[in-house]
Formats: C-alpha cells, structure tokens, sequence
C-alpha cells in the first residue's frame, strides 16, 4: 500500500491504512512540517531526529524540516490534515499542544487523528523556572512554597500548558497565567528579563 500522509512528532503518525514500511522512499525527500517556529523546543527535537528518520524510512529519503506556526498549532495539524499526497513525502510533527486543542474541542481544530497512524513517538518533558530565592525554598516538595504567589507565561487555555497547571493547582500553589505568551523562547525571555513568568 501507499503511504498518504506521515505525522511525526511528540507523537508522528501517517494517514491511511499502509504502513510506512509499505512506500519505499529512495531518492525522495520528505518534507516534515512542525507547527512552531524554528526557535522552539519541537524545532530543536525534529532536527535532531530527522537524520535517525532518514536511516529508518524505507529508502533512507532525504528528511527537511519545515515550520508553519500559528494558532498554536492548529494551523499547521489543520493544514496537514488537508493534504492529500499519497506517496509519503508529506510529515507532520504533532506535539500535546496539538493534542489539547484536538482532546478539547477547540473550535480551530479540523484535524482527526483517526486519520493518521503512529510512526514514531518519543517522550519529553518541560522545565519550569523559579527566581533564585524561591529556588533555595523548593526541597523536591511544594510545601515551603505554599502562600507565595507566581506567575505564569501561558501559551494558551488548550496548550500543553494545562499539564503544569494542572500540576501546581494540586499542589495547592498560587500560580496567575497570563495567557497569550508566544512559545517557549518567549517565555523564557520574559524570566530572563524580570517579566511575568
């Protein structure tokens, strides 16, 4: 069978009942698109393993990253789910900040990942910061923490974000969000100069 569709990312997958083993790629390149900028972490994880899917796809094809933010991920799944190649150049990276709007119901989303198999999928994990006082606080517990507030750059009410924020309401911490920060290179600029994170 043909390959239609691949989706690679936080979790990849393809469209249609073949298998990427069914399509043999030789000479090809395949084109993965990531829906976020080519500054943040999901840019920095499909370059890393865009070689290691070149050796493993059948006919080891040439594997380019492309990026198409926006909407905070939306665009790109929604594009990606318009596409109709049938020969298995066509990638997208798909993260859980494609997933929550998906999960949620957000209006933006006209994406169905019933239509796209599962080729690769690898864990990650997030960072968040605190000032260097509040860091000499936090012994591995949030107890000495309690009755302090935070704020929190957040990317959006159906972003990946929901997992820490979800995390700090039961352990009973005081975190604000401020809804709306562009991407983790934002966020971080944004501890980095004092602002609100």
């Amino acid at each position: 069978m043909l390959l239609k569709k691949i989706t690679v990312g936080i979790c990849a997958s393809v469209l249609t009942a073949g298998m990427a083993s069914a399509a043999d790629l030789s000479g090809k390149t395949v084109e993965w698109t990531i829906p976020f900028s080519e500054t943040g972490g999901s840019a920095k994880w499909a370059n890393f393993f865009a070689p290691l899917l070149s050796e493993a796809l059948p006919g080891n094809p040439t594997v380019v990253v492309k990026y198409m933010p926006g909407a905070g991920s939306t665009k790109g799944a929604n594009w990606f789910q318009r596409q109709t190649s049938g020969d298995g150049t066509v990638m997208f990276g798909s993260s859980g900040s494609t997933q929550f709007p998906y999960l949620l119901n957000d209006p933006r989303v006209r994406y169905e990942y019933n239509d796209w198999n599962t080729i690769m999928a690898s864990g990650t994990g997030g960072v968040a910061y605190l000032n260097a006082d509040d860091g000499k606080l936090f012994d591995g517990s949030a107890n000495k923490l309690q009755g302090k507030k935070f704020i929190y750059g957040n990317q959006g009410a159906t972003s990946l974000d929901l997992v820490p924020a979800l995390a700090w309401d039961m352990l009973g911490m005081d975190v604000k969000h401020v809804m709306g920060v562009k991407g983790r290179g934002g966020g971080r600029k944004m501890f980095e100069s004092g602002g609100p994170i």
